[in-house]
């Protein structure tokens, strides 16, 4: 009797799990030029946030009219060089947005990791254990996600103030529910698996078999969607900052650059053009990200990325 064909992909895909380690993860990273752009530039750009007083040429505060408006790669009255010009107060516009990547990408960053943890946590429970208390939450999230997050998040900060610390517990607020759903969904999915079948055959207790055997099986796409909400965050962080409900000045924000420089849009082109470019790569490179994440973790496409024999 023949044996069944069996496709080169599927034979790869098999013997996986037991021969990728963290050089084919690497490997695949450098095989995709637009994966490595995007890993690049967000190693800068975190390079540039945790050493803004290290990298920064000049003081993001520092005021000197005489070198106001000045363009890009131009030089100073005191001899100092402007690499992307200055602004409408002769701030040198390269510090200020090294400064202003340390606000926005913590103010994402923050924002994302306190929404998860609430979100993941009550969904797997909820998931899990389901009954009166899966009802409850649920209908909270559906409640939430109906209302319009821009809008009540400007009644918020108009009642409290803008600032960092409002701006993070605004965006945990708003964006847990998504958490939620997401691990809701997957505890409903899992809590019927096998292997927790077998935990409670063993006596494992409901918070053991949430958190030590549901959630590391599920991690994967609450991964994807962190790294997406990070980007949308740093967008809504620049969109409140922009309507002046953000980050107060003096201190530097992408939002709050792009705000100050739309009354020389015409004369300085540079004082919104280079904070919204910074915006839009940071943004693209957080969805390249996930994307690839999502391959990578993908049973069925992962192989593709991470086998040696399909590079070779």
């Amino acid at each position: 009797m023949s044996s069944p064909a069996v496709i080169p992909g599927d034979e790869i895909a098999a013997s996986l799990d037991t021969r990728t380690t963290a050089r084919d993860y690497l490997w695949a990273i450098f095989g995709d030029r637009v994966t490595l752009f995007a890993f690049a530039y967000l190693v800068v750009l975190v390079a540039f946030t945790v050493g803004a007083e290290f990298l920064a040429p000049h003081e993001a505060t520092g005021l000197n009219l005489r070198d106001r408006l000045l363009p890009p790669g131009a030089t100073g009255s005191k001899g100092a060089f402007y690499l992307l010009g200055t602004d409408e107060l002769g701030r040198d516009l390269f510090s200020r947005l090294i400064y202003g990547a340390r606000v926005s990408v913590s103010v994402g960053m923050l924002g994302a990791v306190v929404s998860c943890f609430a979100g993941v946590i009550t969904g797997l429970t909820a998931g899990y254990y389901g009954g009166l208390y899966e009802d409850v939450v649920m209908r909270l999230v559906d409640g939430m996600l109906s209302l319009p997050s821009m809008l009540v998040a400007l009644f918020i900060l108009f009642v409290l103030g803008g600032g960092y610390g409002n701006l993070i517990l605004v965006f945990s607020v708003l964006h847990w529910m998504v958490f939620c759903r997401l691990s809701r969904g997957l505890a409903l999915d899992a809590r019927s698996a096998t292997y927790v079948r077998a935990a409670k055959a063993l006596g494992a207790s409901g918070p053991r078999i949430v958190f030590r055997h549901i959630l590391p099986n599920v991690m994967a796409p609450i991964i994807v969607l962190f790294t997406l909400e990070i980007a949308i965050l740093i967008l809504s962080e620049a969109s409140l900052s922009f309507l002046g409900f953000g980050v107060r000045p003096p201190d530097p924000s992408w939002g709050l650059m792009i705000a100050d420089g739309r009354e020389h849009i015409r004369s300085a082109w540079w004082l919104v053009t280079f904070p919204g470019l910074a915006i839009f790569l940071t943004a693209l490179s957080l969805n390249l990200v996930a994307n690839w994440i999502r391959a990578v973790t993908d049973p069925v496409q992962r192989w593709r990325w991470l086998s040696r024999d399909v590079r070779r």
